[in-house]
């Protein structure tokens, strides 16, 4: 007489789940999406945007803290003069993304 394969057994629902390397893979690196490094930009609003990292952001300019929502991944900054400029945008877990650009 044929006997069939038991049933697969399944976790219970509120059981954890195996972690899968994508699971556990860290927030995508923090940087500075825009301006990238080494741009040159004209006098006016600039949007500074930032990618990866874990929210809340802070955004600097040459050191001095700009205004900024506290969950969003932007902000802006009107340059005050023609110059260099290094920006930076910290993260919740202390990681930095830094670009230095000109504006003509």
């Amino acid at each position: 007489f044929d006997i069939l394969p038991s049933a697969p057994r399944h976790a219970p629902r509120d059981a954890p789940r195996p972690r899968t390397a994508a699971a556990t893979a860290a927030p995508s690196d923090l940087r500075l999406l825009f301006p990238p490094p080494g741009a040159v930009l004209s006098q006016g609003d600039v949007v500074i945007r930032a990618m990866g990292g874990r929210r809340p952001f802070a955004f600097l300019v040459d050191g001095e803290k700009l205004p900024a929502e506290p969950f969003g991944r932007e902000t802006r900054w009107t340059p005050p003069s023609a110059g260099f400029y290094r920006l930076t945008v910290l993260d919740a877990d202390g990681e930095a993304a830094r670009s230095v650009v000109s504006v003509k």
